[in-house]
């Protein structure tokens, strides 16, 4: 999917998470999402630079920080480790379960490192919710490409398996990424209702977000044919069907009127020929 679909997916359902985790709570509600926001973001190392200056150029800011302090160390650990020669601009590194575990240490060390050395450990909780909400991102960010076209190689490069479904995010027509929107939108906002109105108790806002959540994503998953492909159909090509022909009808006078049934014919008296010569 392309950064703003991304981005309104991830927040929505991070929405509803702190809604649970964290009620009441606009600060946290702000550093979680913060975080998702741009862990649902970082994984796209292949995105083009802006040519002039947009909100995408945060985006892209953004992911320089896994092009240029992350995917070179996992290609270094991948070739000492597994002797696995990896090209470090290659998307399924960070499209992947070792992949964004490694965005994830990466980032924790640089955040939390600094923080308790200078600050002390009793200033670690923001942070923790930052990274709480930059895990939360990564992981629907491979949720919601995996219901695209091209997919994900979840356990590259130690497997070729590539998870993949049917939606195109550049196509217009396809109206289910603006439905899973209205839905995520639905969702939160009875959650918030419930949360607000105060008719719930506190203990039932966490089983609600979480079966929110799982209607979230079983709702883009279920509308998405996903299935599992091999490595040889990682770009998204659509197989290769073989279709019956179809013989078109004679006409009054015999002869054929279409073109199918014209060389289909014409094959017929070839060997008909062949056959009487012979």
């Amino acid at each position: 999917m392309i950064t703003r679909h991304h981005l309104a997916l991830t927040l929505l359902c991070t929405l509803i998470l702190c809604s649970a985790v964290v009620p009441g709570s606009v600060l946290f509600t702000l550093v979680i999402c913060l975080g998702a926001g741009i862990g649902t973001i970082l994984p796209d190392i292949q995105m083009k630079k802006p040519h002039c200056l947009k909100a995408r150029t945060i985006a892209w800011t953004i992911t320089r920080f896994s092009s240029v302090a992350c995917t070179p160390l996992m290609c270094r650990a991948y070739r000492h480790l597994a002797g696995l020669t990896i090209d470090s601009n290659d998307k399924r590194l960070t499209h992947s379960i070792p992949g964004i575990i490694s965005l994830f240490l990466v980032a924790s060390a640089i955040i939390l490192i600094p923080v308790s050395v200078l600050m002390g450990r009793a200033a670690m909780v923001i942070p923790a919710a930052f990274l709480g909400g930059l895990l939360l991102g990564l992981i629907l960010h491979l949720a919601e490409d995996l219901c695209t076209r091209k997919g994900i190689s979840p356990f590259f490069p130690f497997s070729t398996l590539r998870i993949s479904g049917s939606i195109r995010p550049c196509d217009g027509t396809d109206r289910r990424i603006a439905q899973f929107h209205y839905f995520d939108c639905s969702i939160t906002g009875i959650i918030f209702c419930f949360l607000y109105s105060g008719s719930s108790p506190g203990l039932f806002l966490i089983p609600a977000s979480i079966a929110g959540i799982c209607a979230c994503l079983g709702l883009m998953i279920g509308s998405s044919d996903v299935e599992i492909r091999s490595e040889n159909d990682r770009d998204g090509a659509p197989a290769i069907v073989h279709h019956p022909v179809m013989l078109d009808p004679i006409s009054f006078f015999g002869t054929p009127r279409y073109s199918t049934q014209g060389l289909m014919m014409g094959v017929y008296y070839y060997n008909a020929q062949n056959a009487s010569n012979g």
